[in-house]
């Protein structure tokens, strides 16, 4: 069931209003009637993309209409916990944290108890489901890492990768589309040809991470996104040449 007020728009619109008429217009013609509403992407993978945006940049004021909007979406509690975890090692364990102030009031109001979410220690996945590109990535960790601090590639490839990546209680997909999505958010295009390789390996496909690319753009700023869509573009060409 939806939570009527955390969905009702009108008074963020009306307070939003007061100060930018047009910045209202905006967001119900580009954002609630026609982003949201493109074909090229789920609504429920919309959401994820968008929570992982916003979780990123510690957007505290939209998560109750879009934690609402992402169960109301599909999503479910034990995905958007799954996803908060994920997000502390990719936008950093305080912005998770701060999540979970606002996302524990929702799932009381959601009837999402604790028998509702991920295991502590579920049985991981396979690393070969989980991590198709597992040779490449611990070669990279090997050669650039592990020189400058073992401490990071204990942590690294014993926590980040062989124990969070391989959980089950959210799809490698997932975890490839909501990665992209943080990394650019945080600017940090360096390491999307990586991440979007893996995510193309387990199913994403070009034309929904050009979508999650637009989310970007209004969720977390155009400058991001026009980078990022710049990796995206000779990630593409390369896989083609």
């Amino acid at each position: 069931m939806s939570n009527q007020n955390a969905s009702d728009t009108g008074p963020l619109f009306e307070m939003i209003g007061a100060v930018s008429p047009v910045l209202v217009a905006f967001t119900k013609s580009n954002v609630v009637d026609e982003l949201w509403s493109r074909p090229g992407l789920s609504p429920r993978d919309r959401s994820l993309v968008t929570l992982a945006a916003l979780i990123t940049r510690n957007a505290a004021i939209a998560y109750p209409h879009y934690v609402h909007k992402a169960l109301d979406s599909g999503l479910t509690g034990a995905e958007i916990s799954e996803l908060v975890t994920h997000l502390a090692f990719y936008a950093s364990w305080p912005n998770a944290f701060a999540a979970t102030v606002t996302l524990k009031d929702i799932f009381a109001q959601r009837g999402i108890d604790a028998s509702q979410l991920p295991e502590v220690a579920p049985d991981l996945l396979p690393v070969a489901d989980a991590l198709p590109d597992e040779n490449e990535r611990a070669a990279f960790i090997a050669s650039a890492v592990a020189p400058a601090s073992q401490a990071l590639q204990h942590f690294t490839d014993d926590l980040l990768y062989h124990q969070v990546w391989r959980r089950p209680g959210l799809a490698p997909r997932d975890r490839g589309l909501a990665t992209i999505v943080s990394l650019a958010a945080l600017g940090q295009s360096a390491f999307l040809p990586f991440y979007m390789n893996r995510a193309v390996l387990k199913g994403v496909t070009r034309e929904e991470i050009g979508e999650a690319l637009a989310h970007v753009a209004f969720y977390a700023g155009w400058g991001n996104a026009i980078q990022a869509a710049g990796v995206a573009t000779q990630f593409f060409n390369s896989r083609q040449a």
